[in-house]
């Protein structure tokens, strides 16, 4: 009886520590989790099963497309720069070799990725003290237009499903965080006359100076590739949203948003489903907005306990049910139910996590930071298991089997 007891306290503690760490969940109600979980990195990039944690695949590093396909990345050759796109399974797709130094708009500071939101296209940048060159590749085909070249005060901001319409951030006045919004024409190679502006929101026409102000922090764009949404901090600290009509080549500014802008800010911005709903999120401050994508207006805001930043840039996803909302803090992980914006709980609260994915199902969170990837549930924000993960990756993201 006593030897039965023994073994029966055995078994208890090994299932209990198989939950806590290493690859496995243990066992668990929550339903088991499909695809792939893909962590990219500048050196390398990890394909692991998101059920274990083991590693199916390691890839060059490098930046993963919008639709989860290739993993582009770029090196110095010379006085050129090679360009190369890896498939899931390492092998290589496409390449290209370009005369300069071009780099991922990112290497340059927040920006967006430089993929159109199709996947099909990917921007680079050249910049030098005098200049910025922008190279415009057809990922799908693995060509490459002239590239585009224009003064160093220029920075990308946007690029149209066809690949017909650059979008390109001007700094006019050195130092300044005025900027204009800027259209270059691909096909018929010339930039438009007029910065694209918010007319309700202008104060001055003046584009020698900058017709709008603030500093960028980061940019969403929905599948459909019609929209291009950043977040920007006016110099009051006051946080606003650029809506830049892609396709129609219009641009919207909404600036309703409660809250200032502080040291223990976290920003991030996170897209709905079907991208009905686009959410501001401030960990270090405890507020949120809800913006309805259709009337661009702010639809409802919401406070809730916050954890101090520091500075550190936040990460944010929705749920595939659009019920919940995840975010990083400078510790912890913010759990808010949409429907009401209510906070339910800081998952993970001694986690310091820099980039969050959320499984098809909406059942398992992922949460990367240093000492691997923590993987919680999805109801109720308690952690199932961990990864340990020696690579130092900079986002991860769930996709399809």
């Amino acid at each position: 009886m006593k030897r039965s007891i023994a073994l029966l306290a055995l078994l208890m503690l090994v299932a209990a520590c198989g939950t806590t760490r290493a690859s496995a969940p243990g066992a668990s109600a929550t339903p088991v989790a499909s695809g792939r979980l893909v962590i990219e990195g500048g050196e390398r990039t990890l394909v692991l099963d998101p059920q274990t944690g083991a590693v199916k695949a390691t890839l060059p590093g490098g930046t993963l497309s919008p639709a989860g396909d290739l993993i582009v990345r770029t090196a110095p050759a010379g006085d050129k720069t090679r360009v190369v796109a890896y498939d899931l399974s390492g092998a290589q797709q496409k390449e290209w070799m370009l005369a300069g130094d071009f780099k991922l708009p990112a290497a340059y500071g927040p920006s967006a990725s430089g993929f159109s939101p199709n996947g099909r296209w990917l921007v680079l940048v050249a910049r030098t003290a005098t200049a910025s060159s922008f190279a415009i590749l057809d990922v799908a085909n693995g060509t490459s237009a002239t590239p585009v070249e224009l003064g160093a005060r220029f920075s990308f901001d946007a690029i149209h499903d066809s690949g017909s319409a650059l979008y390109l951030i001007e700094h006019p006045v050195a130092g300044s965080t005025a900027y204009n919004v800027r259209l270059y024409d691909v096909q018929a190679k010339r930039m438009q006359a007029e910065p694209i502006f918010d007319k309700a929101q202008l104060v001055a026409y003046d584009p020698a100076a900058g017709l709008m102000d603030g500093a960028f922090h980061v940019s969403v764009a929905p599948a459909g590739g019609d929209w291009s949404y950043g977040l920007y901090v006016k110099r009051d600290g006051r946080p606003f949203v650029h809506a830049l009509n892609v396709a129609q080549r219009y641009a919207t500014c909404i600036v309703d948003l409660p809250g200032t802008r502080t040291a223990d800010s976290a920003l991030s911005l996170a897209l709905g489903p079907n991208a009905r709903a686009l959410y501001v999120v401030d960990t270090g401050t405890g507020s949120i907005s809800e913006i309805d994508a259709l009337t661009q207006k702010v639809k409802r805001s919401a406070s809730f306990p916050a954890h101090a930043g520091g500075g550190v840039r936040s990460s944010a996803v929705v749920s595939p049910d659009g019920g919940r909302l995840y975010a990083t803090g400078a510790t912890g992980i913010a759990a808010i139910v949409t429907h009401d914006l209510s906070f339910r709980v800081w998952a993970a609260p001694d986690v310091a996590a820099r980039s969050l994915a959320i499984a098809a199902d909406g059942t398992r969170v992922y949460a990367l930071a240093d000492d691997g990837v923590h993987v919680l549930e999805g109801s109720s924000g308690r952690e199932l298991a961990r990864y340990d993960i020696p690579v130092g990756g900079k986002a991860l993201r769930v996709l399809a089997p």
